[in-house]
């Protein structure tokens, strides 16, 4: 059994992650921020710290690990994105550079384009290619969860799919299981390199080809409603408030148009070069929506 250090563990993606690899035997070792963060990941059979995430306080706990995996949570501002970042990739090359897997959950092109949202993504990159050129960095496409939680009272109350993604554009989706199993082998793999793999599902699916799945699978007819980038913003500030939804949006909005390619990759070699085998897009909408099936 290996111990494995889990950043972001107390988020969904981060959870995910983490109990995939503590059901496999290993040790999870965690930082939160707070004594009651910490009480509630020990109640998920997890080991927890309180850092700062601050390089000083993660150095002595990382040396003792073997091997980290970095996820950085999404619904932040750039700046502390790449701070964050930073701080990490710095702990974890001072404490002798334990393998590590760094997971980006978002589409980012290969250079800056001026976008704080964007470019931020790629500066994380930079800083790993930099820090800890060994490590392979896991960068996602959308999650399919974002049906089955945010997206699920219009579904299942209008029988509508709102999405700023253009209804024609297919998008290759993966969930936060099949993230987790993307982890679990790269951590396992000698044959990925310190450079960036582009991840998703096994298929492109176009928005209105979504929906005609899906209805299949609940037994309604739905329809795929493209959205405004001012529509995902308004829906976004009272949850993430109005910084944090501007960012969300100038990101989506980039990624909805001039980035629309990096939304579809070709993942048959890195499944292979992993050896491993996902659910299809109908094993996770039963899954998903059992409870209404």
């Amino acid at each position: 059994m290996s111990t494995i250090l889990v950043f972001n563990a107390t988020g969904m993606q981060g959870l995910t992650i983490a109990n995939r690899l503590k059901a496999g035997g290993h040790h999870i070792v965690t930082p939160v921020r707070t004594e009651e963060k910490a009480i509630s990941m020990e109640e998920h059979g997890f080991e927890a710290f309180v850092s700062d995430f601050k390089r000083g306080t993660l150095v002595t706990r990382i040396s003792q690990v073997d091997q980290v995996v970095l996820q950085i949570p999404a619904q932040i501002a750039p700046f502390e994105m790449v701070e964050i970042a930073n701080q990490a990739l710095s702990a974890i090359k001072e404490a002798g550079s334990p393998k590590t897997v760094f997971v980006i959950s978002s589409t980012f092109p290969d250079h800056k384009v001026g976008k704080a949202s964007v470019d931020a993504r790629v500066k994380m990159k930079e800083l790993s290619l930099e820090l800890l050129p060994e490590a392979p960095i896991l960068s996602g496409t959308e999650y399919l969860e974002n049906f089955s939680t945010a997206y699920r009272g219009a579904i299942e109350g209008t029988g509508t799919i709102p999405q700023t993604i253009p209804p024609e554009y297919p998008v290759n989706y993966l969930s936060w299981s099949d993230l987790a199993i993307y982890v679990e082998a790269a951590l396992k793999s000698t044959r990925l390199e310190g450079k960036l793999y582009r991840i998703g599902g096994k298929e492109g699916i176009n928005g209105n080809e979504l929906a005609r799945r899906l209805g299949l699978i609940l037994g309604k007819e739905l329809k795929y409603i493209a959205i405004t980038h001012e529509q995902l913003h308004g829906f976004l500030t009272p949850i993430l408030g109005e910084s944090v939804a501007h960012d969300y949006a100038e990101f989506y909005e980039y990624q909805d148009t001039v980035g629309q390619d990096l939304l579809n990759p070709d993942t048959e070699e890195i499944r292979s070069l992993l050896d491993i085998q996902l659910p299809d897009f109908e094993e996770w909408a039963k899954e998903a929506f059992k409870d209404r099936l």
